[in-house]
């Protein structure tokens, strides 16, 4: 008996310390570690068997009735649900204990907390009032803003000499024509069933060697083969005011100009095959703007002929002009070449254009034709002055253009149009041009055109006069 006594001490005093170490964690309160301890003292003391004597228990509707005469012991409707109910209100009471327990010890902690938060709150407030009034414009900031957005709207207006310079490059009489989308006209006339459509046509080029089976050449227009390439290909067809084929007309943008209207009259583009070193230039009149690009020496195989320094020296381009401007194309080594040939022909070099290369992805050209110690991506082009000409529009263009790069010295065409608005319709020449140089208003001179095309009567009768036998390959005769 004695034994068992001290296990239950021992079992109690185990107890005893993990309810300590658990209020230790848990924060339990004392006087319910204290009852919970009382209760498994209780409950752990032993217990005295009893003895109950043996009584009759006959069941009745009322409750139990014993036979010794005692009342009837009353049996609980649901006793299972009753057990479960006292249980529940036990666990509750305790649960409610703890709470008031834990907010009589945690009260303070609370009160600190509440108050730590509600400052907080105010502290947020206070910061944004403070960021929304310091980023608040001030009256002074408000006004200066206006005076630039003033000034801005001024600055951009037009000038009047902006205004007249604009007026001046109107197209006049609706000259931007928009291509059709069907291509030919016979196609437009068959899928949209329009007799006269205004739109621009293309038309098929048919020489006796193309193959119309083929299909068209996926080079257009810049097949270098025309002559033997057997696809088919396109040009623009060229229409007269009354919609029928003009062959003896010239291109479509050359019949806007008229005369009367006071707009400069455009003529169509002039060529004569010949040789540069020999070519009597009195034939062909002043000029106001002259470009070249000459096959110069640049001490590397190129698949054309070059001509020596001294005879380009020699060239008689200051017959050409009385005064204007001279752009010429340059590179590699010829480009102090071709500063001395402007200063020896009577010009000042006044602007440097440059042409930025690409290729078809509009990427730089990084493998060049020419360089000896670098791949060179872009050329340039001397621009001179001679004298004082006062008809030239300045301050139109910049002095760099970005282009892609075609056939061996192959000039990008946006420098036509840069030339054109700084000198618009004036007499303009280029010197070593091809067929693919030829423009309207330039006369184009070089050995590598197709004969001689001359529109203007005094022109063409002085050259007559000077070459007879229509050769300008040859020295003139004297």
């Amino acid at each position: 008996m004695s034994s068992t006594l001290e296990a239950l001490k021992k079992k109690r005093e185990d107890l005893k310390a993990k309810l300590m170490r658990r209020k230790e964690i848990t924060g339990i309160g004392v006087g319910e570690s204290k009852s919970l301890s009382l209760k498994l003292e209780v409950s752990s003391s032993p217990i005295p068997p009893v003895s109950v004597p043996s009584q009759s228990v006959s069941s009745t509707s009322t409750g139990i009735k014993l036979e010794d005469g005692s009342p009837p012991l009353p049996i609980p409707k649901n006793p299972v649900n009753a057990g479960s109910q006292s249980i529940s209100d036990g666990t509750e009471s305790r649960k409610r204990k703890r709470e008031e327990s834990d907010s009589e010890q945690d009260g303070p902690a609370a009160a600190v907390k509440q108050s730590a938060v509600k400052s907080e709150k105010e502290d947020e407030v206070v910061d944004l009032s403070l960021e929304n009034l310091l980023s608040s414009t001030s009256f002074k900031e408000q006004e200066s803003k206006e005076m630039g957005q003033e000034i801005h709207d001024l600055l951009s207006m037009p000038t009047a000499k902006e205004k007249s310079i604009k007026e001046a490059f109107k197209s006049k009489g609706g000259t931007v024509h928009e291509f059709c989308s069907h291509g030919t006209r016979d196609e437009c006339k068959k899928v949209s069933g329009m007799p006269d459509c205004n739109k621009l046509h293309f038309k098929r080029i048919i020489n006796k060697h193309t193959d119309e089976s083929l299909g068209d050449c996926s080079f257009l227009n810049t097949c270098f083969h025309m002559d033997t390439c057997k696809y088919v290909h396109y040009e623009v067809e060229e229409r007269s005011k009354s919609g029928e084929e003009d062959k003896t007309a010239g291109p479509v943008a050359l019949q806007r100009m008229n005369s009367k209207s006071g707009a400069s009259v455009m003529t169509p583009p002039q060529w004569v095959q010949c040789d540069l070193r020999s070519m009597d230039f009195e034939v062909l009149g002043k000029f106001s703007v002259i470009m070249a690009d000459p096959p110069w020496d640049i001490h590397m195989e190129l698949p054309y002929g070059t001509m020596q320094d001294d005879e380009m020296r020699k060239l008689n381009v200051p017959l050409m002009q009385d005064e204007g401007c001279i752009f010429l194309w340059v590179t590699g080594r010829a480009m102090e070449l071709g500063r001395e040939c402007l200063q020896l022909w009577g010009y000042k070099q006044v602007e440097e254009l440059i042409w930025v290369k690409t290729n078809q992805l509009q990427r730089l050209i990084r493998t060049g034709r020419t360089g000896h110690w670098l791949n060179h991506g872009k050329e340039h082009c001397l621009c001179g002055v001679k004298g004082n000409p006062d008809n030239f529009n300045k301050g139109l263009d910049c002095d760099v253009i970005v282009a892609e790069v075609r056939q061996t010295s192959h000039k990008p065409d946006e420098i036509y149009g840069l030339i054109e608005r700084l000198s618009p319709g004036t007499r303009k020449i280029e010197l070593f041009g091809r067929m693919h140089n030829i423009q309207p208003n330039w006369v184009t001179l070089g050995n590598q055109l197709d004969g001689v095309h001359l529109v203007e009567p005094e022109t063409i009768k002085r050259y007559q006069e000077k070459y007879p036998d229509n050769n300008a390959l040859k020295a003139p005769q004297k």
